[in-house]
């Protein structure tokens, strides 16, 4: 009985650590259902966009967004090929984007864990 308990143990903990993958999270995915799905975001912060660029994960989407709007990010720990083709799963955390108070998903980013996004001002000519 004590190695039958041992193990369910050892099994939920292994289950709970799985990290989901980036592909499980979609645009056009309703709050609640992400909510449902993954819990609350490891970290959720608020952009407002006052110029054309941006760096980090955000910065593909960031066109897409309406000068003046809003971006409410939501950041989940996730796994991702990050590299295509190249068959390994780099760790990191993938962004959702829900602009200007959205329902749903709007956008997705990702982030590997390492990568440091930094501007930096071109040499003079």
């Amino acid at each position: 009985m004590r190695l039958i308990l041992i193990s369910a143990t050892a099994c939920a903990l292994v289950a709970c650590s799985r990290l989901p993958s980036h592909k499980e999270f979609t645009i056009g995915m309703d709050r609640a259902a992400v909510r449902e799905r993954f819990g609350e975001p490891s970290r959720s912060q608020e952009m407002r966009k006052t110029s054309e660029g941006v760096w980090g994960p955000i910065e593909e989407f960031w066109s897409r967004v309406p000068m003046g709007g809003t971006v409410e990010i939501w950041s989940y720990r996730t796994i991702h090929e990050w590299a295509a083709g190249s068959g390994k799963q780099d760790t990191g955390h993938t962004e959702l984007y829900f602009v200007d108070g959205s329902r749903t998903v709007s956008g997705l980013g990702f982030g590997p864990d390492g990568v440091v996004y930094e501007a930096v001002e071109s040499p003079p000519c």
